[in-house]
C-alpha cells in the first residue's frame, strides 16, 4: 500500500513537471509586453525547479554534463565573489532562458499530423537527396521527430537499415541547424551573439547545407553504397505548414515586431500556431486531450535537455563575471576576431565534442572568453552554427547519434565513426565559408 502511495506521488510529481514547463514559457513570453520584464527571473527559477525535481530521471551521461558544468561555474562564482564585481544574483539562474523557453515552445511541433503516411520508396541518388531533403525541411520545424517519421518508414521499407541510410538522416538534420530559425543551434547563436544577422547567417547557412548534401553523395557513391540506397519520397503536401510558418516567422520579425529578438518570436509562434491547426482540424475537444498528453508526456521528459541548457548558462554567466573581476572590463582572449580566431574557435568546440560532450559546453566557453560586443556577432554566432553541424554528427554522445542509436538499436560509435570522413570534409567547407563571410564582413 505504502509503494503504491509512493508510486501514485511520484507520478503526479512527474506530470506536474510538464505543467511546469508549460508555465515557464508562458511567463517567459510574458516579458516581451512593456513593464512585464522582470517575471523572467520567475521563468527561469520555475524552469530550475522543474529540472532540479526531476533530477532522478535524467540519464547519466547528462547528469555528469551538468555536474561538470555547475562544478566549473561555482568555482568560477567563488573567484568573482573575491573580486570587486557586480554580481547580479538573480541572473544568474537567467543564462540561456530564452534557449530554454524556445525549445519548449518548438516541441509542440510535434504534435503537427503525419502527412505522409502512403510513400513508395526511390533509389540511387534520388533516394538520398528525397531522404535528405524530407528530413532537412520537415527537421527544420519539427526538429527529432523528422528523423523518426522518416526513419520509422525507411526501417519498413528496408530490411534492414544501412549505415548510408544512417548517416543520411542524421547529418539531414544536423545541417538544418545551419540555417533554421526553430533549431536549438540558432537560437544559442543569437544568444550568444544578439547583434548577428539572421538573414546574413541563412544566406551561407543554406548553401554549406546543399554542399553537405552534396558531400554526402559523393562519399556514397566512392564506397559503393549508392546503388542498394532505398530512400523516402519528398512530400510536398508536408511541407506547406512549415514554409508557412516559416515564412510567417519572418514576417514577424522584420515587418510587424521588429525589436523582438527572432528566438522571442519563434517561441511565440510555434505553439500559437500549431493549437490553431488542431483547433481547425480537430475542434476543441481533441486537441484539448492532444495538449495534455503532451505536457504529461513530451514536456515531462524535456528535463534532459533544458538542464544541459540551464547548467551551461549558469557556466556562461559565472565565468564571464569571474574573467571580469580578474581581468577586468572588457577582456578577450582575442585582440581582434577574424578567420584565423573564429576558426579555431570551431575546431576546438568540434574537438571537445569528439570526447563526448554537448557542443553547448564548448559553445559556451567560447562565449565567456570571446565577448560579443567585442567582435562582429554574424561571424561568432556563425562559428556557433557550424560547430553545433558538424559537433553534434561527429560525437558518439550527441543527443541525435544516441536518439538514432536508442530507437533502431544500432551502436552510437559506430553512427560516429561513419561520419568522421563527412565532419573532416565539412570542416575544409566550414574554413571556406568562415573565410569569405569574414572578408565579406570587414570590406
Amino acid at each position: 500500500m505504502r509503494f503504491g502511495k509512493l508510486a501514485k506521488d511520484q507520478l503526479n510529481i512527474k506530470g506536474l513537471s510538464g505543467y511546469g514547463v508549460v508555465i515557464g514559457c508562458t511567463l517567459f513570453l510574458l516579458t516581451l509586453i512593456p513593464g512585464l520584464s522582470g517575471l523572467s527571473m520567475l521563468s527561469a527559477l520555475i524552469y530550475w525547479i522543474v529540472c532540479i525535481s526531476a533530477w532522478p530521471r535524467i540519464n547519466g551521461r547528462n547528469k555528469r554534463q551538468i555536474g561538470l558544468l555547475i562544478c566549473v561555474g561555482l568555482v568560477a562564482l567563488v573567484m568573482a565573489l573575491s573580486t570587486d564585481v557586480s554580481i547580479p544574483f538573480w541572473h544568474l539562474l537567467e543564462g540561456n532562458l530564452g534557449i530554454v523557453a524556445m525549445l519548449s515552445a518548438v516541441s509542440f511541433l510535434g504534435l503537427l499530423p503525419d502527412t505522409v503516411k502512403q510513400s513508395k520508396p526511390v533509389v540511387g541518388s534520388k533516394g538520398v537527396v528525397s531522404t535528405w531533403a524530407s528530413v532537412q525541411l520537415l527537421g527544420a520545424v519539427i526538429n527529432m521527430s523528422a528523423v523518426f517519421v522518416v526513419g520509422d518508414k525507411l526501417q519498413r521499407l528496408s530490411k534492414e537499415m544501412s549505415t548510408a541510410q544512417f548517416s543520411v538522416i542524421v547529418r539531414a538534420l544536423t545541417s538544418a541547424g545551419w540555417w533554421s530559425p526553430f533549431f536549438a543551434s540558432v537560437a544559442v547563436a543569437l544568444s550568444i551573439a544578439p547583434k548577428a544577422e539572421f538573414h546574413h547567417l541563412a544566406m551561407i547557412g543554406v548553401p554549406i547545407a546543399v554542399i553537405a548534401c552534396a558531400m554526402s553523395l559523393w562519399e556514397f557513391k566512392r564506397n559503393g553504397s549508392i546503388a542498394d540506397f532505398v530512400g523516402f519520397p519528398l512530400a510536398l503536401s508536408s511541407l506547406l505548414f512549415p514554409v508557412t510558418l516559416a515564412a510567417l516567422v519572418l514576417v514577424f520579425h522584420y515587418f510587424i515586431l521588429p525589436d523582438v529578438a527572432i528566438l522571442s518570436i519563434v517561441t511565440l509562434l510555434s505553439p500559437l500556431s500549431v493549437i490553431v491547426l488542431l483547433l481547425l482540424r480537430n475542434g476543441p475537444r481533441h486537441t484539448k486531450q492532444r495538449l495534455t498528453d503532451h505536457a504529461n508526456i513530451r514536456l515531462t521528459g524535456m528535463a534532459n535537455e533544458l538542464s544541459l541548457f540551464l547548467a551551461a548558462g549558469f557556466l556562461t554567466t559565472t565565468v564571464s563575471l569571474a574573467l571580469k573581476g580578474v581581468l577586468g572590463e572588457g577582456w578577450s582572449l582575442f585582440e581582434q576576431f577574424g578567420f584565423i580566431e573564429a576558426y579555431s574557435c570551431f575546431l576546438a568546440i568540434c574537438g571537445i565534442a569528439l570526447l563526448g560532450l554537448h557542443p553547448i559546453v564548448g559553445i559556451s566557453l567560447m562565449s565567456s572568453v570571446v565577448p560579443f560586443n567585442e567582435v562582429n556577432n554574424t561571424l561568432l554566432a556563425f562559428v556557433s552554427l557550424c560547430a553545433w553541424a558538424v559537433g553534434t554528427t561527429i560525437s558518439p554522445l550527441s543527443g541525435i547519434n544516441l536518439s538514432v542509436s536508442g530507437k533502431y538499436g544500432v551502436d552510437n560509435f559506430m553512427l560516429a565513426k561513419a561520419n568522421l570522413q563527412y565532419g573532416a570534409i565539412m570542416s575544409l567547407w566550414v574554413a571556406l565559408a568562415m573565410f569569405i563571410l569574414s572578408w565579406s564582413l570587414q570590406a
